[in-house]
């Protein structure tokens, strides 16, 4: 199931939601990009959907075995179809922590939100303000080869 959302006060409120179930006590490391900032590098952003337009919320079905890659799967899709577009893209997780909270519970109630469905994640979409950000360098000894 897929909630779109392009009103930009609502996209902004939910994002807020996100923005504040970030748990930097929970992450690997400290530290994103010097390229992209993000809510881990830069704690004054305040919107997990970093002024996107337009957010599709991706929700799928509780306790179904493979509800974790099919959403994510059907979020890559999108930003793959939206980069052909010309669209600029990004996922951003924490969909269920946003939804779990009191204010999250509401819009899933105003929004007539099956209850055997949960967000997993949410693809933004918009359009690069400036130069479309190159590609990264990718870090050696990410991939591996084996013979056996």
């Amino acid at each position: 199931m897929l909630v779109v959302m392009n009103d930009r006060e609502l996209v902004e409120k939910i994002g807020r939601l996100n923005a504040g179930c970030m748990r930097r006590d929970k992450l690997a490391g400290g530290y994103v990009s010097a390229d992209q900032p993000s809510l881990i590098d830069d704690p004054t952003i305040k919107s997990g959907f970093y002024g996107a337009p337009t957010v599709v919320a991706v929700f799928a079905q509780k306790r179904f075995l493979y509800n974790i890659p099919d959403a994510f799967c059907c979020a890559e899709n999108m930003v793959l179809e939206a980069y052909d577009l010309g669209i600029a893209s990004c996922i951003v997780a924490r969909g269920e922590e946003t939804f779990m909270m009191p204010e999250g519970l509401e819009y899933l109630k105003k929004w007539n939100v099956p209850e055997n469905m949960e967000c997993k994640c949410f693809v933004l979409l918009g359009y690069v303000d400036g130069e479309y950000p190159g590609i990264k360098e990718r870090r050696v000894g990410r991939v591996m080869v084996v013979t056996e």
